[in-house]
């Protein structure tokens, strides 16, 4: 599934502004927080989601990538201010 603007996730915690791009498995979206702060949100894309076969392994995947990716401290690497579950899917909110 694709959010599309204006989708809330946690509740309001974070609205989806637009898509900004997407990869192999992976898609980001623009996102803001109620404050007008503004993130970027990743996730699995829809092709992935609808792979029963590759979901679970590519859901683990991408755990492990934004859990190793939280730990890095250094301005050219992105932070990752908070992994949050959504559904059946887990999603990187980063700055």
């Amino acid at each position: 599934m694709v959010w599309k603007p204006g989708y809330q996730l946690q509740g309001g915690k974070y609205i989806i502004a637009k898509k900004l791009g997407r990869g192999g498995f992976g898609i980001t979206y623009l996102a803001s927080e109620p404050t007008g702060k503004l993130v970027v949100i990743k996730t699995l894309n829809a092709k992935v989601q609808q792979r029963p076969d590759l979901f679970h392994k590519c859901q683990q995947d991408f755990l492990n990538e934004a859990l190793r990716l939280a730990k890095c401290c250094h301005r050219h690497i992105v932070g990752v201010d908070e992994l949050i579950q959504e559904s059946d899917r887990w999603c990187m909110v980063m700055e």
